[in-house]
């Protein structure tokens, strides 16, 4: 196996091509050495039990768990819009729906992601959309309670940010969900819809926690008329900021929003 260039690097580890010895070009992820084992082997057996093709397809792993090989994709949604800016609304159905199958696939199997955003989902050739980086998955246990405060800021839900340190881990299905309404929403207008999910923090917030959603609207489609009226109640359920009104997965996907599928090109 040949280790070519650089092509990533998330919060565990660095993304390089890699040639193989059957002359096939793939991505490969090292570890950096300050990654605990038990996160590593995490994240491989996770990979190695699930399959769907909207998800990262691992193809080989290492015994110490120091690195794995995985499908070689273009680049990611964050790349994508930094270079063409806004997508079109076909296009952004076509990815919601994809990512929200994957997320469905791995809700009902008691997976959920934990680090949903632009940067780990990948693009490639078919086109289709991949959600990478498990690193900060889990299995949810119905006996156990996971670490609260887990994510990317920007992206966590608003009871990720509470001061308790534990949460039930049915709940996280929940914030993974309030995860895609971000990023689908930075998708459509080109910016997230707040800066972080704490009420004395981020005047944007305030205004969706206390539910004055036409105010939102308002300000956003000053800017660009982008969305409509489909479009804002999903949006508005996915980032319902009390997670036992908020959208489940499978409610996302039967919004009627997504009832005409868009084309991804």
């Amino acid at each position: 196996m040949q280790i070519q260039n650089q092509i990533g690097e998330g919060l565990f580890g660095h993304i390089h091509k890699c040639l193989t010895d059957d002359e096939n070009t793939y991505a490969i992820k090292i570890y950096k050495a300050e990654c605990p084992r038990k996160l590593r082997e995490k994240e491989i057996k996770i990979l190695q039990s699930i399959s769907h093709p909207n998800i990262q397809k691992i193809v080989k792993s290492d015994g110490e768990y120091k690195w794995f090989i995985t499908e070689l994709m273009n680049q990611d949604l964050y790349s994508v819009i930094s270079k063409r800016g806004t997508l079109q609304k076909g296009t952004i159905k076509q990815i919601l729906l994809q990512l929200s199958n994957a997320l469905s696939y791995l809700h009902q199997l008691d997976y959920v992601h934990r680090d949903i955003k632009l940067e780990n989902v990948m693009m490639t050739q078919e086109p289709l959309v991949k959600l990478i980086d498990f690193g900060l998955s889990v299995y949810l246990d119905s006996n156990k309670q996971y670490s609260r405060h887990c994510g990317t800021s920007t992206y966590m839900a608003p009871e990720l940010h509470q001061e308790d340190k534990l949460i039930i881990g049915e709940i996280l299905k929940k914030s993974d969900v309030f995860a895609l309404g971000v990023l689908i929403f930075t998708l459509c207008y080109g910016c997230p819809p707040f800066t972080i999910a704490k009420s004395t923090e981020c005047k944007f917030w305030q205004t969706i926690e206390q539910k004055k959603w036409q105010a939102f609207w308002n300000y956003f489609d000053k800017k660009i008329i982008r969305s409509d009226e489909h479009f804002r109640d999903l949006i508005q359920n996915m980032l319902e900021p009390d997670h036992k009104s908020r959208f489940t997965i499978e409610q996302v996907k039967q919004h009627q929003w997504l009832s005409d599928q868009g084309n991804l090109n």
